[in-house]
Order: structure tokens, then C-alpha cells, then sequence
């Protein structure tokens, strides 16, 4: 659900908008382009890419972008890069972002799901694996990517630790997405409040909000477990004069 609307106006955006998001555009780029339409995103890294589905409709819709995607769990990470194989632009990368360099234990999910998450601590050895780790910044000079058009982050619970491994470069970076738990008791996913404080020292602005779930756990209730907040980085917006 995307939080940003503007009315018609010159130069075309709304209607660029319109056949970005008729031709299957992701929302979060729609209302970007809507709001600013001479951007043009060159790199995006995909944080948490699992099997792609993400990155590859990434790179239908924005077929000039460099994406470059992250899935640590190997069993994953093959069908990420059987789903990538034939995208010329996307690099699937086996490996974890976080913090810190080293080794992270991950615990897979039960029922053959795809989802697996980082365990702190110790943890049950049944269902776990230990995938390599690496801070964003680190690995962005690894691959000779200096600036980050869009970073999109997806970890399970650790998204804030991932976002703090870009900080050295988050000045170049001139979006992210994060998954954020929008309850106190959803202890899955960092509080929306953590991650909003995180960016906002780094210069970012909130620009809206994207796939809002409503709680589903034990019957459902009518109150907002997780949503994937958009944040745009406060050089791209002029706010003089506003109050």
C-alpha cells in the first residue's frame, strides 16, 4: 500500500507512473517516479533476496539498473541464482550482510519454507547453518559500487543490523527499504521506531509505506503487525520553508 499521491501535473509523472505500474512496475518505483520523475536508478542491492522475487521484477521494470542480490542459505541461494540466470543485470551474491565480518548462524524454517532468519546467540544445532557475513559498506567497495540508488533490505529481524553496516556509506545511498514490526509484541521484526531513529541520524525521511499486513497469527486481530517502510535520503528532498 503505498503512502504517497499527487495530483496530475506537468511534465508527465502521474502518467509515467500509470504505465510503469501497467507494465507490473513495482509500487515503491511508481510513486517514486511519480514524485520524482527524472530519476533514474542505477544501482540496487537486494538485501535478503531469498529465490528473487524481488530482484527479478526489479530488473523487468528497470531493465538499465545494476542489481546486485544477497541470499546466504546455500539450498536458497541456488534457486536465487537459477532465477537470476537469465537477467544479464543481476549478480546473485551467496552471502549475509550484517554489522560485522565473520560467521552468522542462520535457523531455516520448518515446512520447507525458504524463509530462514539469524539466531544471536546460541541456538538449537537442529535446522541451522552457518553462512559468511560481511558488512554492506565493506562489500559495496568489494564490488566497486560507490553510490546505492535503492537498497532494499528483507532479514527476518535484522534489518537494523544490516542498515548499520552500510552507515559509512549511507550519505550515497539514496534509498532503503526496510521490513519494520509496527506492534510492541511482534518480537519477529525490528520496531519500526528503531529502524526510523537509525535512518533519520544518517539524513533519511520517511516516504511511505509498502505491503501493510494485517495481524495473521492464532486467527488474526485487526491490528498492524509489519510493513515495509520506504525511507528517501533528505538530500534528494528540499524542505526549506516548510513547517
Amino acid at each position: 500500500m503505498g503512502g504517497f499521491a499527487t495530483a496530475d501535473g506537468p511534465g508527465g509523472a502521474n502518467r509515467a507512473a500509470r504505465r510503469g505500474a501497467a507494465r507490473g512496475m513495482p509500487e515503491e518505483f511508481a510513486d517514486i517516479f511519480r514524485a520524482l520523475p527524472d530519476y533514474r536508478p542505477a544501482i540496487i542491492f537486494d538485501v535478503g533476496a531469498n529465490v528473487g522475487q524481488s530482484c527479478t521484477a526489479y530488473a523487468a521494470a528497470l531493465p538499465d539498473a545494476r542489481i546486485h542480490a544477497f541470499e546466504p542459505v546455500p539450498a536458497t541461494f541456488d534457486k536465487l541464482a537459477a532465477a537470476v540466470a537469465d537477467h544479464p543485470h543481476i549478480t546473485a551474491h551467496r552471502l549475509a550482510l550484517g554489522r560485522d565480518a565473520g560467521t552468522a548462524r542462520m535457523a531455516m524454517a520448518a515446512g520447507g519454507s525458504t524463509t530462514a532468519r539469524i539466531v544471536q546467540g546460541e541456538g538449537p544445532a537442529q535446522g541451522m547453518v552457518d553462512v559468511r557475513m560481511a558488512p554492506g559498506y565493506v562489500v559495496a567497495a568489494e564490488l566497486g559500487v560507490e553510490a546505492i540508488s535503492y537498497l532494499k533490505i528483507d532479514t527476518e529481524g535484522f534489518d537494523l543490523d544490516v542498515v548499520l553496516g552500510f552507515a559509512p556509506m549511507l550519505g550515497r545511498v539514496d534509498f532503503v527499504q526496510v521490513e519494520a514490526g509496527m506492534n510492541p509484541y511482534n518480537r519477529t521484526h525490528v520496531p519500526f521506531r528503531a529502524l526510523e531513529d537509525a535512518l533519520r541520524e544518517c539524513g533519511f525521511l520517511l516516504f511511505g509505506f509498502y505491503e501493510q499486513q494485517l495481524e495473521w497469527k492464532r486467527g488474526g486481530r485487526p491490528v498492524l503487525r509489519r510493513t515495509n517502510p520506504l525511507f528517501i535520503n533528505g538530500r534528494l528532498v528540499d524542505v526549506k520553508g516548510i513547517r
